[in-house]
């Protein structure tokens, strides 16, 4: 089917997805990157206004409450900003994710 991965595309997806995780500085530059983007004072670290604009221009319109709510998930330290570290954290445990739907599909 069009979309599916065969076994050489899975193992290999698999291979980088591991190698991003044990890599301390993996997607550093990336993600600064996207915060400069969104970094109106230039301090970069994202505040709640900064991560509504970020979040409505990847998701489109989304509720003020909702942007609130999964700022305060990210904002783990209450800084009452989102910095690098924490956007990190995020970022790896999607790939945890990713990295254990995909071995669990393949029976690795």
């Amino acid at each position: 089917m069009p979309g599916e991965l065969d076994a050489a595309d899975t193992a290999l997806m698999i291979q980088v997805l591991e190698r991003l995780l044990n890599d301390d500085t993996f997607l550093d530059d990336e993600i600064k990157k996207e915060i400069k983007q969104y970094d109106n004072d230039g301090n970069l670290k994202i505040d709640r206004t900064e991560f509504q604009t970020m979040l409505n221009s990847y998701l489109g319109t989304i509720s003020e409450d909702e942007s609130s709510e999964l700022f305060d998930d990210i904002d783990k330290d209450r800084s009452g900003y989102i910095e690098i570290n924490e956007l990190k954290r995020v970022l790896r445990n999607q790939i945890m994710l990713e990295l254990d739907r995909l071995k669990l599909e393949n029976g690795m």
